[in-house]
């Protein structure tokens, strides 16, 4: 799309990022640390801010509150800061709308958060975007529009169902406040976070920014806008109380200071209310001529004291009682933050008097007595929440006792602000109300609005996006559809899965798309969506390359799932081994496969480099740099022996390191002074060539002039510097090399993209269609579909490559050693196709001399190897034009006999792996995860969570290395676990020798039977209680262990019934010894769960194998009946009526049932 020449000719005279988010800063508490004074004062430089940060929490422990949330906002403005005045820039954007070669960007979401599916899954704060703002027009009430924090301006034409970006064309980011005039829905004003004041006469499709040039070059923090009944624009921002009478031409000065609101008497336009700040007190200020003049009003407002700070206050008026006029005010006292009180007015702001909470101001707060309005918990009770942050109040306009205030939460009174009630929790499983009325977390914006038919819509704008009431507050629906606005903090997409894809997320926890599984798409509303999960902040997004199935988030790995209601699950991964990663550009660390192995992967973990040939589950140090920490890894993809990685040694030396030999030694190739323009002190993302390993590109990110981007050609020794005077000024962020095109690359900066290749003399402007002002934070090639993504504050974006790729192929196995001895039967080597091809048409032939089958045609494939040697592996590639291209790894797969168990087996998982090496697991429903007792938290054990997933009776086996059984007795092992309500969870030991179909039980046990007498593991939660262990001792079956089987394993099963954590420790496997403890076998059956449902579980002893049964109903009649064939046989419970039966059998006790 082509700018409007009249808009080019206005954003060259101002072009404004508007990236700073706008806070209030909190008083400082009496024992701060240096970080947080050098933050607030605003004259210390940001890296030494963040290096005093990171010093003060290398010693102390992480406790989030409202000073480290604030840091977390400034330092990511801090480094989002370009050019605001960019003539140069401007134009090249809009010469580059509709030109050849510069992209033309779509959008891949998120647009929403498919709510139905976070809501079923009690997600605990779902979201899609950040709004600040939002705004309902008068005269045409379909009409909203909302500002968003880092994606623009958006208009919705039904009410919020769907909507479109309006300042595309615009240099503008963060909107705070939008005005509509009340007789003309398409003239908007919208005033930025940290910019200008922007007008549109058309509906948002041209704009002008207003203001003469002196204005103009002032960027403020536009608070409020508002138009008032006589038609006149009012602008409160942080510098001053504009107004104007020309619809925003001329501004002129009402008043001087830092201005929050401004109303007025909803039937006297000559009255208009106003808040200042002035330091930590909060002035309400009165006009009764129009705004031509200001005085001090508000007795009975609260005077600050030495100790205290009231900063921020909102301000409310309703014409269901034209006099009323209402204060939320927030603020600190030394018995904590939050609400500081909240005041009421009847006589048109003269006197005030003190409405809720408590005897005031401020805390100390309690839940029946003094509740804290803006804080986080679902009583009231206890300090604190970000009320400088978010902080909201309105009125009805049909009932002036019918008041709304939020900051973390959204509350309610129905009594003028005597009784308050919560109306929605944060937390979508708190709260009585909240199922209903989910807003999400941090609060900007509650909005009334009166249609002319006199009916009341009710919006609320926070953090996560935006919600809709049409019955006042009763209940709430999402309506943010169509929003691109999700801010990435990390993300990724899959290789072959294309559409498969994560990202962490700034307020809206983890986002995730798996194709067309999740609603609210680009193209309809049931498919092609993303869906919101975890919570909070997130930094981290990956796809396995080799496994579209697969990710890793900020919790670790995790398997997508092909249902849209069935949950991702975990999967194994070592939480400690998470890559590096924080708040600014520069700190995001990646995960890097080794290009022949597809669990085989490198992650910077503090200064150290690691690597896991296991998918995540155990990781070994390649090296340790010292210093700080390590941030890029990159290796080239046909040369693993080639590793680079950057390196934060200090704050003022950022390295790079360079290993020939696969990490055994390294060299440090570093930019000297003299190269980099004297700017060690700035990150490196690095790139690698795919063709020549020692061809190697890093990105310097930071401010300076010059110094972006350099190259070198013999593996760092020396460095040239490919900026140009087109990117100078830029800040670079990203980097993404493109193969089959000689030297492509992209770089995403803090706005834009640009493009360059060997056949190029000079950067271009890769932006057509992506909006004006795009931090393109991570970039990632898509071969399958042959288009660069881009993603960062205004969610993913896609174009075409500038130049379409040679086709080259690439496979990864998902090991490089298969074992003869462990496991007993051997696991097929899955090879996963990762050529740079498009997906469609192309056609594959592999050959795997020595393994079976020897050859195979699909993208993928499953190859058995059962003979000693090493072995190649070969893949050609042809594209549909009949471009071809073939890659061997030479001695990939590498096969021995080697046994891993010699004697007994004993596990205390007291190491930092699990599962342990050479155990695994076969996974139906969760994996086991590793855990600590927290009695002793030196003790390791083996955890299903049960507490916190439900698993619906799947089978969950953790298993044993492969042993000779020969002379073998028992299985022993501890645990740990208490019934929890009605809820059965079970455990079950399995065996298995060499050769077998299916698996064996030998033991299980189930609920009060499973339950240890005395324990109480209420760990999840509650540290308090006592971890009490039995001891289990299981006879392995003779038969097994006579000398006739050569390989057996063990599983510890557990089948999940959503009720208490199960713990096992100190398993051992071998002789049973003098002081023997074998459980006795069952003599009847046994039966899980009871009561039950749609089927029951049978577990029977040997003994009664062959025999008949009958399931008889309490008159006697029989109503299911068969023989027991199998040690574990379900019986089918469905169609039978709720009640008590009996099962019964020839032999052995007769066993009560309960259906339900």
């Amino acid at each position: 799309m082509k700018l409007p020449l009249s808009l080019l000719a206005l954003v060259c005279v101002a072009w404004v990022s508007g990236q700073n988010v706008p806070q209030t800063p909190y008083a400082l508490p009496a024992d701060a640390p240096a970080w947080m004074r050098m933050m607030y004062s605003d004259t210390v430089p940001v890296p030494v801010v963040e290096a005093a940060y990171d010093a003060w929490y290398a010693e102390h422990p992480f406790v989030k509150t409202a000073h480290t949330q604030y840091f977390k906002r400034w330092r990511r403005a801090a480094h989002q800061i370009v050019d605001r005045h960019d003539r140069d820039f401007a134009e090249r954007y809009a010469a580059s709308q509709g030109a050849r070669d510069n992209g033309s960007w779509t959008e891949l979401g998120p647009w929403h958060y498919d709510p139905e599916v976070a809501m079923y899954f009690e997600v605990q704060s779902p979201g899609a975007c950040h709004v600040y703002t939002v705004e309902q027009s008068a005269s045409a009430p379909d009409v909203v529009w909302a500002g968003t924090a880092t994606a623009g301006a958006w208009k919705s034409t039904n009410k919020g169902l769907n909507w479109e970006l309006m300042t595309r064309s615009l240099p503008v980011n963060s909107v705070y406040s939008v005005a509509i005039d009340p007789t003309n829905p398409d003239r908007v004003w919208i005033g930025e976070g940290d910019g200008g004041l922007w007008r549109t006469e058309d509906g948002g499709f041209t704009w002008q920014q207003l203001g003469s040039t002196p204005f103009l070059n002032a960027d403020r923090w536009y608070r409020e806008l508002y138009i008032d009944s006589t038609g006149r624009l009012w602008c409160a921002t942080d510098d001053g109380l504009w107004y104007s009478d020309d619809n925003g031409e001329t501004l002129l000065v009402a008043a001087t200071g830092e201005f929050m609101e401004i109303v007025a008497h909803p039937t006297d336009s000559l009255i208009l209310y106003t808040l200042r700040r002035s330091g930590d007190f909060t002035n309400f200020l009165r006009s009764t001529d129009g705004g031509a003049s200001f005085e001090f009003a508000g007795t009975g407002l609260p005077m600050t004291t030495p100790g205290h700070a009231q900063r921020r206050s909102e301000l409310a008026v309703t014409p269901a009682d034209p006099d009323r006029v209402i204060v939320l005010a927030a603020g600190s006292t030394p018995d904590g933050g939050g609400l500081y009180g909240y005041y009421i007015s009847t006589d048109a702001g003269l006197t005030f008097e003190q409405q809720c909470c408590g005897d005031g101001p401020g805390g100390p707060y309690a839940a029946d007595t003094n509740p804290n309005l803006l804080g986080w918990s679902e009583d009231g009770s206890g300090e604190g929440g970000q009320f400088y942050y978010d902080l909201a109040l309105d009125v009805s306009p049909t009932d002036g006792d019918r008041q709304f205030g939020a900051g973390i939460n959204v509350w309610r009174t129905e009594d003028g602000g005597t009784s308050w009630s919560l109306n929605a929790h944060w937390v979508t499983w708190a709260g009585e109300f909240t199922h209903d009325r989910y807003t999400h977390a941090d609060v900007h914006d509650v909005a009334f609005f009166t249609r002319p038919d006199g009916t009341v819509d009710l919006w609320v704008a926070s953090d996560g996006g935006l919600h809709y009431s049409a019955d006042q507050g009763d209940h709430f629906e999402p309506r943010m559809y169509g929003i691109h606005g999700t801010d990435f903090w990390g993300w990724q997409s899959g290789w072959r899965a294309s559409e498969v894809m994560v990202g962490g997320t700034y307020h809206n926890g983890t986002l995730i798309r798996n194709g067309d599984l999740y609603h609210y798409g680009a193209d309809s509303d049931t498919s092609g969506g993303w869906l919101a999960e975890l919570a909070g902040d997130n930094y981290r997004g990956f796809v396995h390359p080799a496994d579209g199935t697969r990710g890793f988030h900020d919790g670790g790995a995790f398997a997508y799932s092909d249902d849209r209601f069935t949950r991702i699950s975990s999967r194994p991964f070592d939480g400690t081994k998470k890559p590096n990663t924080g708040y600014g550009y520069g700190d995001y660390g990646n995960l890097e496969w080794d290009p022949r192995c597809a669990e085989c992967f490198y992650s910077p973990v503090g200064s150290g480099l690691w690597r896991t040939e296991d998918g995540g589950a155990g990781w070994g140090l390649v090296h340790d740099f010292g210093g700080e920490k390590i941030i890029s890894i990159a290796i080239p993809p046909r040369h693993p022996e080639h590793l680079y990685v950057s390196h934060k040694f200090s704050g003022s030396s950022w390295r790079i390191h360079h290993s020939a030999d696969g990490g055994a030694t390294w060299t440090n190739v570093s930019l000297n002074t003299i190269e980099n323009g004297g700017n060690s002190n700035k990150p490196i993302y690095l790139e690698v060539d795919e063709v020549n390993p020692l061809r190697v590109w890093a990105v310097l990110v930071g401010g300076q002039t010059g110094n972006k981007v350099f190259e070198s050609t013999d593996g760092g020794e020396t460095w040239t510097d490919r900026t140009t005077a087109t990117i100078a000024s830029e800040r670079v962020v990203s980097i993404a090399h493109q193969r089959g095109v000689p030297g492509a690359l992209y770089i995403g900066t803090t706005r834009t993209v640009y493009y360059i290749d060997d056949s190029l003399n000079d950067w271009q402007l890769y932006a057509e269609d992506l909006p004006a002002s795009t931090a393109a934070v991570f970039l990632q090639p898509n071969y399958c579909g042959g288009t660069i993504r881009a993603a960062g504050n205004r969610s993913v974006h896609e174009a075409a490559f500038h130049t379409p790729s040679a086709v080259q192929a690439g496979f990864m196995a998902d090991r490089l050693q298969v074992n003869l001895a462990s496991p007993c039967d051997l696991e097929p080597v899955r090879f996963a196709d990762v050529s740079v091809a498009p997906c469609t048409g192309t056609t594959y032939a592999w050959s795997f001399p020595g393994g079976i089958p020897a050859s195979a045609s699909a993208p993928d494939a499953s190859v058995v190897y059962d003979a000693l040697g090493t072995y190649d592996v070969t893949l050609t590639v042809t594209d549909s034009a009949g471009n071809s291209d073939t890659w061997t790894w030479a001695d990939l797969i590498e096969v021995v006999d080697s046994p891993v168990v010699t004697g007994s087996i004993e596990e205390d998982f007291d190491g930092e792996v699990f599962p342990p090496e050479h155990w695994r697991m076969e996974i139906a429903g969760r994996a086991w995860e590793h855990a600590w007792d927290l009695v002793e938290p030196t003790n390791g054990v083996a955890q299903f969570p049960n507490y916190w997933v439900d698993t619906e009776g799947a089978e969950d086996a953790l298993i044993t290395p492969g042993f000779d059984p020969t002379g073998m007795e028992i299985v022993r092992f501890d645990v740990a676990h208490r019934k929890y309500a009605d809820y059965v969870d079970g455990l079950e030991v399995w065996v298995k020798p060499g050769g077998a179909a299916t698996w064996l039980p030998i033991w299980e046990a189930y609920g009060d039977e499973l339950s240890v007498p005395d324990c109480y593991t209420w760990f999840w939660y509650d540290t308090g209680g006592e971890v009490v262990w039995a001891t289990h001792e299981v006879p392995l079956p003779e038969g097994l262990t006579s000398g006739g089987v050569a390989c057996l394993e063990v599983a510890f099963v557990n089948v999940g019934g959503y009720g208490n954590h199960i713990w096992i420790d100190n398993v051992f496997v071998g002789s049973a010894g003098p002081n023997s403890i074998a459980d006795e076998a069952p003599e009847s059956v046994r039966l899980a769960p009871n009561p039950a449902t749609e089927s029951v579980h049978c577990f029977v002893p040997a003994a009664l194998l062959g025999e008949a049964f009958a399931l008889r109903d309490a008159t006697g009649r029989t109503v299911r009946e068969g023989r027991w064939q199998a040690s574990r046989q379900v019986v089918d419970l469905s169609g039978l009526a709720p009640g008590m039966y009996l099962l019964t059998q020839a032999t052995g006790p007769a066993q009560r049932l309960v259906i339900q």
